[in-house]
């Protein structure tokens, strides 16, 4: 790829390494990314003690028959069995990869920037049973949430980041062609689960942190299902780069952070005695280059 694609124009450029720094960036991301979960977390936190409250009725009735607890035990155990065996088949791809060319580089006639691996550093926020994984080399990350058998919210952002510089001052569009596979499932009775997982690509000041405007914060949904909605899907494909294509306004000298992720939540009430509820998500993400035009 790096052998196909012409080095960075003048308009953006990497900058020196004493003219970056990340560390407030990193936090400020971490809480723009796990934030909105936090909240969804707690609201989740209450369904789930409404039904435990509402089924305990039942609960008891069944609690005192000897043949209703060994069959709950033993569908619990089918349930796991099935879950860990379960195999997704991946669907067809959504948008072929010369589509994804001609739109990451539609309507750019000067000031074309191309930036490929390797990013500057990877991006690694888990929770719980969330897992993380980045390849700053490769340009390939993914989120996972699989196979947990406990209760609550679990989630994981992965990602890889670059420091770029502008060298004008100027309106920047951020193209990445991001190429994705996910699946998700939800095994549920009496009780809920969700499930969810996107793309985001966070435009950011590397001092202070604060996100960049007037549009530095873009992201794509990929799914959002629970117990009433779905029980599991799988896909793999790609979304146009224009899709999540962030637009920062920048001075001639300004450094900024692009960090792109995959974003997986899930909560779940997991094993009770009559009744359960678990979620998965995975998320794997492929960008082998972005364009910046300026």
């Amino acid at each position: 790829m790096s052998q196909m694609i012409p080095k960075a124009g003048a308009n953006v450029q990497r900058p020196d390494a004493g003219e970056t720094s990340t560390k407030a960036a990193e936090e400020q991301l971490a809480r723009l990314v796990e934030e909105p979960w936090l909240v969804e977390a707690d609201m989740n936190e209450r369904i789930f003690a409404a039904e435990r409250q509402a089924n305990a009725p039942l609960v008891q009735f069944l609690e005192k028959d000897a043949d209703a607890v060994a069959a709950s035990q033993e569908v619990g155990r089918l349930r796991r069995k099935a879950r860990i065996q379960s195999d997704s088949v991946e669907a067809a791809d959504t948008h072929a990869f010369d589509d994804l060319m001609r739109d990451a580089l539609k309507g750019v006639k000067k000031g074309l920037n191309i930036f490929v691996p390797p990013y500057d550093w990877v991006i690694d926020i888990e929770h719980k049973a969330g897992e993380a994984v980045g390849d700053k080399a490769a340009g390939k990350f993914s989120s996972v949430i699989e196979g947990y058998f406990g209760k609550g919210a679990s989630w994981a952002t992965a990602g890889v980041g670059v420091a770029l510089k502008a060298t004008v001052d100027g309106v920047a569009n951020i193209r990445p062609p991001m190429m994705d596979s996910w699946r998700w499932f939800i095994d549920a009775t009496l009780f809920s689960a969700n499930t969810s997982g996107s793309c985001r690509v966070v435009v950011q000041d590397p001092v202070s942190g604060a996100v960049l405007g007037p549009d530095g914060d873009r992201w794509v949904a990929l799914w959002n299902h629970t117990s009433q909605t779905g029980a599991s899907g799988n896909g793999s494909g790609s979304f146009f780069a224009s899709d999540i294509a962030p637009t920062v306004t920048l001075s001639a000298g300004q450094v900024f952070n692009v960090s792109f992720l995959a974003n997986v939540f899930t909560d779940q009430s997991g094993s009770l005695a009559f009744g359960h509820s678990y979620a998965d998500g995975r998320l794997e993400v492929s960008l082998p280059f972005f364009v910046v035009q300026m």
